[in-house]
């Protein structure tokens, strides 16, 4: 009956600890209280001492990318317009015959003469890839002129070329913003011969046509603006005259004039 006894203790004892304990102000009820909120009060605590910590383990916070203007690349293709300054030298070679009293008499003459070409340049440019196509005319004014002996008759002749111009196809090479290039095409020039005090005058202002090829660099040193050095030589049809011998009316004089010239000129442009 002894083990009876104790079990009946023990159940009477913790029946008066869980008394005590429902009491609002017993002693048991108030330890277990402190004990719960030192136990809250330290993990607030290390809670908040542990926010630096969690917050570096984050990703770091992404800065907007300022944006980048686009520059496109240059090209050449477009429309130009410009003006040129340079040298020309003009050649104009002379066949004269005469007809002295039915004698045929035959000498050939011919110099250069050198002078200032200027004028104005249009065209337009195509680029694919590094390839360049073109077309160009230009408008020159020339201070050149020339004279010429005859010795048939004595007669100076003066053959005096006053403007010229062409019309070309190109074809270039581009390196961004550097143009090598290769020319070719249709040439014009007036020019005019007469021989001084004897009001003979052959030529006028008509026009006469030839061929012209050359090469050259450009340079754009804006996205408009370029400028550029080109060499180019010209040769013009030939043109036969007649005129009556000026002594004693001995016969007729007959030449036939050939004309070429060549000319390196600067250039500047603007591209639209």
């Amino acid at each position: 009956m002894r083990p009876r006894e104790n079990i009946h203790s023990v159940g009477s004892v913790g029946a008066i600890a869980m008394n005590d304990f429902n009491r609002p102000n017993s002693p048991a009820r108030e330890a277990s209280m402190r004990r719960f909120a030192n136990f809250v009060l330290v993990s607030a605590i290390a809670g908040v001492f542990s926010l630096p910590a969690t917050a570096a383990d984050l990703p770091s916070r992404v800065e907007p990318v300022a944006p980048v203007a686009y520059v496109p690349a240059f090209s050449w293709t477009g429309f130009y317009v410009g003006g040129e300054l340079g040298w020309i030298q003009t050649t104009p070679n002379y066949t004269t015959g005469a007809l002295l009293l039915g004698a045929p008499f035959a000498v050939t003459s011919g110099s250069d003469k050198n002078g200032l070409t200027y004028g104005i340049l249009a065209g337009y440019n195509y680029q694919v890839g590094q390839l360049v196509l073109g077309v160009e005319g230009d408008f020159q004014g020339w201070t050149v002129g020339e004279i010429r002996y005859t010795a048939v008759t004595g007669d100076f002749l003066t053959a005096h070329s006053k403007w010229g111009g062409s019309i070309r196809g190109r074809l270039g090479y581009a390196v961004d913003h550097a143009l090598l290039y290769v020319s070719g095409g249709a040439a014009f020039v007036s020019n005019e011969t007469s021989i001084p005090f004897t009001g003979i005058s052959v030529g006028g202002d008509g026009t006469r046509v030839g061929w012209t090829v050359g090469a050259g660099f450009d340079y754009a040193f804006t996205n408009n603006w370029f400028a550029g050095l080109e060499y180019r030589y010209s040769q013009y049809q030939s043109k036969s005259f007649v005129y009556p011998i000026p002594i004693l009316n001995l016969g007729f004089v007959g030449f036939k004039q050939e004309l070429s010239n060549n000319q390196v000129t600067a250039r500047i442009g603007y591209k639209f």
